[in-house]
């Protein structure tokens, strides 16, 4: 049977009936409720010290604790090298996949959006079977972009997922690209630090438009904010 932690709020509370009760029986002797309450707490003690010293138990219980699990583990990983190799890199990529999925969700629904008028901005997604999905393939997109009668105006990206960049430096550094159309910056209403966006009157097909837009903190990292 799993006994429960206590915590910090639980030993107050213990404090705090431990003093009525006794206040209680001293009160019961006699004593009025004001004086019986402050000889409580003089045979108590100081309060404030008792819960510290609790605090204190209660991270060296934690430390043993993890202390001790800590070399279970190690035993157990030196008996199946085989496993531990494989529990080693499953937990490395699933942090790895999960620091990105937090990481586009931080950039698109957590964080504000570093662009005017960011409260006038949403994402369109599309209802199959009474299930939301913010999927939608470029022809529909084509399609909502010419028919649209309620907003402005209509742009569209695609996460592509992990690429190898050559950045000239002979090795191959890790971005995380997106698609986008003609119009995006223009419907973000957003402006290049150097340089300029591609727009639509660049797109004139499939094809078309082979750009690459560099983040500003990737072209301080990659390229040394060499103009």
């Amino acid at each position: 049977m799993l006994r429960k932690r206590r915590t910090d709020r639980d030993f107050a509370e213990e404090i705090r009936s431990h003093l009525e009760l006794e206040a209680d029986e001293l009160e019961a002797e006699g004593a009025s409720r004001s004086e019986a309450e402050r000889r409580a707490r003089v045979a108590f003690g100081n309060v404030t010290t008792a819960r510290e010293q609790f605090r204190q138990r209660q991270r060296r219980v934690w430390l043993i604790g993890f202390a001790q699990d800590l070399r279970f583990a190690i035993r157990k990983l030196k008996k199946s090298p085989g496993f531990a190799a494989v529990a080693v890199v499953t937990l490395a990529l699933g942090i790895g996949a999960n620091s990105v999925v937090f990481s586009v969700l931080n950039t698109l629904l957590l964080k504000p959006l570093n662009a005017p008028h960011a409260e006038s901005l949403y994402m369109v997604q599309q209802v199959i079977q009474g299930q939301s999905s913010p999927g939608q393939s470029y022809p529909n997109y084509l399609d909502l972009r010419d028919r649209n009668r309620s907003f402005d105006s209509l742009g569209a990206f695609a996460i592509v997922g992990a690429v190898g960049l050559d950045t000239g430096s002979g090795n191959l550094s890790m971005a995380w690209p997106y698609l986008v159309s003609g119009n995006y910056f223009h419907v973000l209403e957003v402006h290049p630090y150097l340089g300029r966006f591609f727009g639509p009157p660049d797109i004139h097909g499939q094809n078309s438009a082979p750009y690459i837009v560099l983040a500003y903190n990737y072209w301080k990292r990659y390229f040394q904010a060499d103009p």
